[in-house]
């Protein structure tokens, strides 16, 4: 099992492999794995949801188990791999971010 400790880090679980139906995410869970994909960090996160860091750690966790993942890369990963997320999502939203920090 995957819990966050008093000290604000995970313990890791095996790694299984399985499919998961996106149905099965919340929507903030949804909307934190774009960012996380996007790569925001979890003060990022939390800033631009009006939530606290931790609850955007146990939104990640519930990621982590419900993809059957020992951490946020192979949620990546696994979200990819699986079409829950796109690569043209993550490099669009990127290259979206980084122009209006120019600008």
């Amino acid at each position: 099992m995957i819990r966050l400790d008093a000290g604000g880090g995970l313990t890791q679980m095996p790694l299984k492999d399985s499919k998961v139906n996106p149905q099965v995410f919340n929507r903030r869970e949804q909307v934190i794995l774009n960012l996380i994909a996007e790569g925001y960090e979890n003060i990022e996160i939390a800033d631009e949801l009006s939530i606290s860091e931790r609850a955007v750690m146990e939104n990640q966790i519930n990621l982590m188990r419900k993809l059957k993942a020992s951490d946020m890369s192979f949620v990546i990963e696994q979200a990819l791999g699986q079409g829950l997320i796109t690569i043209y999502e993550v490099l669009e939203s990127r290259f979206s971010k980084s122009k209006t920090q120019v600008n």
